[in-house]
């Protein structure tokens, strides 16, 4: 009769001792329940192996102090390794191990500790200490020196030393109670590092880390608490993305926005500080630069005496492979890890590809990246630089309790591409549970919280008192063939020491949803090949000259449509998250939501010059296509731009240097789109040559959108809908909800065969002379016997000369086609609009008479 201990008042008291966060507690916990499983539940033989997955800012040292002072003092483990991926996490986590150091965190802990590492231990006291059963060793290296013998390092680790008789990393391999906890776990997938690591013949490895490794089995992930989970428990700063409304994104109006919001924070930071009567914070700004040459640009930007008249000359720390030489290296360290002290002078640091893992400073509050996707700065590793809460804990005071992530997207983009929110933040919480079955077996389970896709709008849904247990009579626990249940044999006894606490789990019904949500990078086949003509454009030689311009008022009102003051605040978006029980099968869920910050912080930027503006858009019009291939050699089309733009900027009607150097982007723009259309009326329309081939749509589609059946419900652009009967492909995903909305009438129109929703240049259709070219929306087929191009526009879009251009080219494509017999297909065209739709309501014959 096997007996498991499982001493949940120890695992208690740890947790009180060393005050660990709740999701810390439960890591420890699922460390603890997990090894029952391997070795009294399963009897597997060694070595356990785990993973645990807990985001960025969480205390991963804090997870395994409480594991070490738990297996210590109750399985009466003495022999304990922590390995580092590098030389900067292993002194953070010898500082934080060491007691009396100050960021120690051993206070709480009653294991006899002995610190032992690649620097100290070919000592005799440490000689002593390993012979000494009563002491809990804790080696700590770094991965590279327990490589086998080809560095400095791996020959120390591995040569015999007298004083231990052995070398250490024999005398590691030869405890049989190793337990090895593998910080960083992703970093050990190398063939190298992994064999230095599971060589050691431990009898559990456990690796911690906010980023799994792709190749990590799925069953090895033993918890897991995801980023938004740590946000929506408010153990992380909430992050804030940083927007303009104007068309500013150069590297001074950037830094210039980064550290206003860094001085506001300051400012506030003091005030709270000294009513609190704790210790100030130095709030910092990190900008993650994608070269060493970008780095050094944007520092000697921020160093300039004109950036805000040298404030930040001697503020800026950069950091990179040949930021300092090797006689200041050591001063350079130095300050950088001091960047947390009150009195430091460092405001901005400057990296590449430097501060990652192991650089966990509490006191940066802004980040800059000059990746130019959000997505790629709303990586965990990048914006966990910036996570850790300064004072331990919110202050209640937003600009305090967030983070500033300086994406500087055109704000309507921002709001337009929430989707990249949830891309970055979609997970589901996982732990490990003891729990009783039906017959009174001990049960090991692993239950799933989910954190949802869509980035839910304001207001809030009501959130479910907390404490309800999912589980009840008639429901299985968590049915995953990773997450199943262990039992075990019966007539085995359990011993627990204390009572088991109430934990909640996921209903089994759910994990079809589960599934559906997390169904992403899906390849999608068409049903079958459809066939469609390809033409070639003819070169059409253009005759048109900025002399031909003579109505230069319409300038003048376009100088006047965008005359407007600028927006002098940034837009900020609070992406927080809440934790949401579904009231009606009680699954608990945690979503992310996005609100307008409460601070308004002014607006920063260059203003250009007068001369400066005239030149940028007199090249701009020059580079048109139009215009590049003529010579200019005598200047005519730069003397004829001049009474363009003098009617232009006196539609500004004064302030055109504030005004352009803000809405510069959007003016430039409406500039060359004003001259193209002059330039449409002077040249020929676009000609086009015999079909070349018929090419064929069948390529696999591959969707990186989360899946719905709901193709009805309310539109996501974000989502991809599924359970189409006539379309070409079963899943598809749309620009517009009017997209969407006629995808709908043609798959359930009776009267179409077949449709497809066209992705870029599957259909490219040339409309100007220029050699622009636009890609249709759909095709079908209908049972009449024709083959349609059909395009959907949204109704104060229809009549404008683009469209109209773009409906003419349509039109000549089909005649050409039609006229060409290389198609059995007769052609057709419809352009409709949102208002068509609606009024057609499902009958496609209505729709081609209310079409255009």
């Amino acid at each position: 009769m096997s007996v498991i201990s499982v001493d949940l008042g120890a695992l208690t008291a740890v947790s009180k001792r060393l005050d660990l966060r709740e999701p810390n507690r439960e890591a420890v916990e699922s460390i603890a329940f997990e090894l029952v499983r391997h070795y009294d539940i399963e009897k597997r033989p060694a070595p356990f192996e785990g993973v645990v997955d807990s985001a960025t800012g969480m205390g991963k040292t804090y997870i395994f102090a409480g594991a070490l002072e738990y297996l210590a003092l109750v399985e009466g483990v003495r022999n304990f390794a922590l390995i580092a991926p590098s030389r900067t996490i292993l002194d953070k986590t010898v500082a934080q191990l060491t007691p009396g150091n100050p960021k120690s965190i051993t206070h709480g802990m009653n294991a006899p500790l002995v610190v032992i590492t690649a620097d100290n231990f070919n000592t005799p006291s440490m000689a002593t200490a390993m012979e000494d059963d009563s002491q809990v060793k804790l080696y700590v290296f770094t991965i590279q020196s327990l490589l086998k013998p080809s560095t400095k390092a791996g020959r120390r680790t591995h040569d015999f030393q007298e004083g231990l008789g052995s070398g250490l990393y024999q005398r590691m391999q030869e405890a049989d109670d190793l337990v090895v906890f593998a910080d960083e776990h992703h970093a050990y997938y190398g063939k190298q590092f992994s064999a230095a690591v599971r060589e050691l013949n431990p009898w559990a490895l456990i690796g911690l880390t906010a980023t799994p490794h792709k190749s990590t089995p799925a069953d090895q992930i033993i918890f897991r608490y995801p980023l938004a989970a740590a946000i929506a428990g408010k153990y992380v700063k909430t992050p804030v993305i940083v927007g303009r409304r104007d068309d500013k994104h150069d590297p001074v109006t950037k830094l210039l926005d980064g550290t206003t919001l860094l001085e506001r924070k300051r400012e506030l930071a003091d005030e709270w500080a000294a009513a609190q009567g704790v210790s100030r914070v130095n709030p910092v700004m990190l900008v993650v630069a994608r070269d060493i040459t970008e780095a050094e640009h944007w520092a000697s930007i921020v160093r300039s005496s004109d950036f805000k008249g040298g404030a930040y000359r001697d503020a800026v720390l950069v950091v990179h492979s040949k930021a300092v030489t090797a006689a200041k290296e050591e001063t350079e360290l130095r300050r950088l890890q001091d960047i947390e002290h009150p009195d430091s002078p460092i405001r901005v640091v400057i990296s590449v590809q430097m501060l990652k893992e192991g650089w966990d400073v509490k006191n940066v509050y802004a980040l800059l990246s000059t990746q130019p996707s959000l997505s790629d700065v709303l990586t965990e590793q990048v914006l966990g630089r910036g996570l850790r809460l300064p004072f331990g804990e919110y202050t209640g005071i937003e600009m305090l309790d967030t983070l500033e992530v300086l994406a500087h997207d055109k704000y309507e983009d921002l709001l337009r591409r929430k989707n990249v929110f949830s891309e970055q933040f979609i997970d589901h919480k996982i732990r490990a549970h003891l729990r009783t079955d039906s017959r009174g077996n001990t049960v090991v389970v692993r239950e799933v919280e989910v954190v949802e896709n869509p980035v839910l709008p304001e207001p809030a849904p009501p959130v479910a008192e907390p404490g309800n247990d999912s589980s009840g009579p008639g429901r299985s626990a968590e049915t995953n063939p990773d997450t199943a249940p262990t039992t075990v044999n019966a007539g085995s006894a359990v011993e627990i020491r204390t009572g088991a606490p109430s934990l909640a789990t996921i209903d089994a019904r759910s994990e079809s949803a589960l599934e559906q949500r997390f169904r992403l990078n899906t390849e999608i086949a068409p049903r079958r090949p459809v066939q469609i003509p390809i033409l070639r454009p003819m070169a059409v030689k253009s005759t048109f000259s900025l002399t031909d311009i003579t109505d230069h008022e319409q300038f003048r009102r376009l100088g006047q449509k965008i005359r407007t003051s600028p927006d002098d605040t940034l837009r900020r978006t609070v992406i927080s998250a809440e934790v949401y029980t579904d009231p009606f099968v009680g699954l608990k869920s945690t979503r992310l939501r996005t609100a307008e910050a409460v601070d308004r912080i002014e607006a920063s930027g260059l203003v250009f010059t007068m001369p400066q503006l005239r030149a940028i858009l007199t090249d701009a019009v020059l580079g048109l296509g139009i215009i590049v291939a003529r010579r200019d050699d005598a200047g005519v089309e730069r003397r004829a731009i001049q009474p363009i733009l003098d009617a232009f900027l006196d539609g500004l009607n004064g302030g055109a240097d504030t005004i352009l150097s803000a809405y510069l982007q959007r003016a430039t723009a409406l500039l060359l789109d004003a001259v193209n259309k002059e330039y449409r009326r002077f040249a020929s329309a676009p000609q086009f040559e015999e079909i070349v081939s018929l090419t064929t749509i069948d390529k696999i589609r591959h969707n990186t959108r989360p899946v719905t059946g709901d193709k009805h419900g309310h539109f996501d652009r974000g989502q991809a809908y599924e359970g189409w009967q006539r379309s070409v492909y079963s899943i598809n995903w749309f620009d517009s909800a009017p997209e969407r909305d006629l995808a709908l009438l043609l798959d359930e129109a009776t009267q179409v065969k077949d449709w497809c929703r066209l992705l870029r240049n599957d259909l490219p259709i040339l409309w100007a002379a220029s050699g622009q070219r636009y890609n249709a929306d759909f095709i079908a087929t209908t049972r009449e016997g024709f083959s349609w191009v059909l395009e959907v526009k949204a109704d104060n879009q229809v009549t404008n000369d683009e469209v109209m251009a773009k409906r003419e080219a349509a039109k000549r494509w089909v005649n050409k086609v039609n006229a060409s017999n290389k198609t059995s297909d007769t052609w057709k065209y419809l352009l409709v609009t949102e208002t068509d739709i609606r009024t057609a309501r499902g009958s496609w014959p209505a729709l081609q008479r209310l079409g255009q």
